[in-house]
């Protein structure tokens, strides 16, 4: 998934280096209309364009994944937080099969954090620390390759995935910041940064369906109690 892409040759050749390395679904995120219609040149993988998907928003765009990686250079990540290198997420899609979304921000500024703030995982690219960042089509082949180098030698068949999809987690979300706002938990001009905290917390949860569904049952139920008592 390319999210604001701004330039049309980049796009070209990230659909090349996914035809490269067998992926075939891509998806354009808030693409300028005019560098959409430029785009013209895809050696041997023109399908992987005439296919793809343009959406409005990142929420759209990964609706239906359970596992949503971001992009991004080490120099944008707090130093708490715990970024994975392609080859270490290549391990664990080797054990189980997910709905993959492997994001990638504009070759300017990259993902924000409001974008980052929507994936699973954090992944980047060891690079030297006096040049981090890398060419948007560069970087799309090295992790593809990265991501796929090891299936020839996976001796076991991967299971279902049963971490619940970003959109019933947002589902969820919302359902309880709507609760929350019943109850005067949230403070004025605060719901942005509460929102991107309790995403956060779930993520880090690893929340399955069953889990988000639970969860999604027990905010209705107070819900319609606070509801019935005028809340």
């Amino acid at each position: 998934m390319l999210v604001r892409p701004r330039d049309p040759n980049n796009i070209g050749a990230v659909a090349r280096a996914m035809k490269n390395f067998g992926f075939q679904a891509l998806t354009v995120v808030a693409v300028h209309p005019p560098v959409w219609s430029e785009v013209s040149s895809a050696p041997n993988a023109m399908d992987v364009l005439t296919n793809a998907r343009v959406v409005a928003t990142l929420d759209e765009a990964i609706a239906d994944c359970n596992l949503v990686i971001g992009t991004t250079d080490r120099t944008r990540v707090e130093a708490k937080q715990t970024v994975f290198t392609p080859l270490e997420l290549s391990r664990e899609l080797a054990e189980a099969e997910y709905n993959l979304a492997l994001v990638f921000g504009s070759e300017k500024h990259g993902l924000t954090n409001e974008d980052l703030s929507r994936c699973h995982r954090v992944m980047s690219i060891p690079t030297q620390p006096n040049c981090p960042s890398m060419n948007l089509g560069q970087a799309v082949a090295v992790c593809c390759y990265e991501l796929v180098r090891n299936q020839a030698q996976t001796e076991f068949v991967p299971r279902p995935a049963e971490t619940a999809t970003a959109g019933a987690t947002e589902a969820a979300l919302q359902l309880l910041l709507d609760v929350l706002h019943q109850i005067d938990f949230v403070l004025p001009g605060n719901e942005p940064d509460l929102k991107r905290r309790i995403r956060s917390s779930f993520f880090r949860f690893n929340l399955s369906k069953y889990d988000v569904e639970m969860l999604c049952g027990i905010l209705s139920r107070i819900k319609r109690g606070l509801d019935r008592n005028g809340k």
